[in-house]
């Protein structure tokens, strides 16, 4: 690979990887600092004029605010009634927007909190054996596995398998999805528990 290119591809992916997501956050949070100024106008005569550290008060209480407001959401959301109702409205989301529950995998993954929900396992049939996802266990010791395809792996097949010709893998989903959208490479990365 000439060295162009190289340089070329790097320089793509620090875009892609990262001046796109720290963009976006940047814009959301200004928008949100902006909506929460807005709200607390009329208390702002009430606030000293002189900035602290450079920063206008108004935009410094708004910061606060804001944080506070995420930290009492963020509170609120892991009480268990919440996580009923979060739960109703996530699979009415999954229902309208394809892809959406392996996004939200996707996420949980990189974030760490996926809980196990989803697990990667591989699949014994005829001596060969097929990379799966294990989306539901049952107590009657049948699995529901959905088999995704190449290229994206959103789509597949859905199997209700036996639970004993499974074999779980220690691996987040986020990478055996990298190695169905890479057609089977890298899989050597692949390790059962």
């Amino acid at each position: 690979m000439k060295w162009s290119k190289v340089i070329g591809n790097r320089i793509s992916k620090g875009i892609i990887l990262f001046i796109v997501p720290l963009v976006v956050l940047v814009f959301i949070l200004e928008k949100a600092v902006m909506l929460i100024r807005g709200l607390l106008s009329p208390i702002k005569d009430l606030l000293p004029e002189e900035p602290f550290l450079g920063i206008g008060m108004l935009t410094l209480v708004s910061i606060v605010v804001l944080l506070l407001a995420c930290y009492g959401f963020g509170y609120i959301s892991e009480r268990e009634r919440v996580k009923t109702i979060f739960r109703k409205i996530d699979n009415g989301i999954s229902l309208i927007i394809p892809g959406y529950a392996m996004l939200k995998t996707q996420a949980g993954d990189v974030i760490g909190t996926n809980n196990g929900e989803w697990k990667p396992v591989l699949l014994g049939e005829d001596g060969d054996w097929k990379i799966g996802i294990e989306v539901e266990r049952r107590v009657d010791g049948l699995s529901m596995v959905f088999f995704p395809e190449p290229p994206d792996g959103k789509s597949g097949e859905i199997k209700l398998i036996q639970q004993s010709k499974l074999k779980p893998l220690d691996m987040p989903v986020s990478k055996i999805l990298g190695i169905i959208k890479k057609y089977g490479k890298d899989a050597s990365i692949i390790q059962s528990e």
